[in-house]
């Protein structure tokens, strides 16, 4: 059976309440999502600012972010958000979920089962690809990535502005269609100039990603 692929960015917030914080740690503020076919064809997009239920959005975070207490404070809580993300992957569609890393999984999920108590889907506990491991297997990377870095190593500009949900689930969907040619994983490590440095704090330094032709 075939199905669509769903690559996910959040943003979240982290909870203040140290008894909150024990069980979920954050709350989601935006998703951002695109839908993939079989053959990496772009077929939707989505986006919303989710309105936190027990969290503010400190200072830190809307730096990192953009996003405001004003900027959620008419969006929909989390309950009415994934009842509209399940509504666009489709039910009937069996669809794997690509992320940068696992956290976007740990948060989404332990926000629905241990803060929220909201049943979520059957796909959302099915099948979920971590692009930041398979990226530094396939590149064979000591450490991970992070995604801005990742596009670079891949000689791939990041398109839009960072940390917004809906653009690094695009520029993540670039990398997953990117992983999957072989041959174009090969080809770009020819031309990569990145060295690592066991003493940098990140495990690695970036030389000049992009060749000069």
């Amino acid at each position: 059976m075939k199905g669509n692929k769903i690559v996910l960015d959040l943003e979240f917030t982290p909870l203040r309440d140290p008894d909150l914080q024990a069980v979920a740690g954050n709350e989601i503020i935006e998703i951002g999502a695109v839908k993939l076919d079989e053959e990496n064809r772009k077929l939707d997009s989505f986006q919303t600012y989710v309105k936190p239920q027990y969290s503010d959005i400190p200072y830190r975070i809307t730096q990192i972010t953009g996003i405001t207490k004003k900027t959620v404070e008419k969006a929909p809580q989390y309950a009415e958000a994934m009842e509209q993300f399940a509504d666009w992957i489709g039910s009937d569609v069996r669809s794997r979920f690509y992320t940068w890393s696992t956290s976007d999984q740990n948060v989404i999920l332990r926000e629905a089962a241990d803060l929220k108590e909201f049943p979520l889907h059957d796909m959302f506990y099915a099948h979920w690809v971590d692009l930041q491991r398979i990226h530094q297997r396939m590149y064979g990377f000591t450490r991970p990535m992070n995604l801005t870095n990742a596009l670079g190593s891949m000689q791939i500009y990041f398109e839009g502005t960072e940390h917004g949900a809906l653009a690094d689930a695009r520029n993540t969907a670039e990398i997953l269609c990117n992983l999957s040619s072989i041959q174009g994983v090969h080809e770009r490590i020819e031309k990569s100039h990145i060295t690592y440095n066991s003493a940098s704090s990140h495990g690695f330094t970036m030389g000049m990603v992009i060749r000069k032709k």
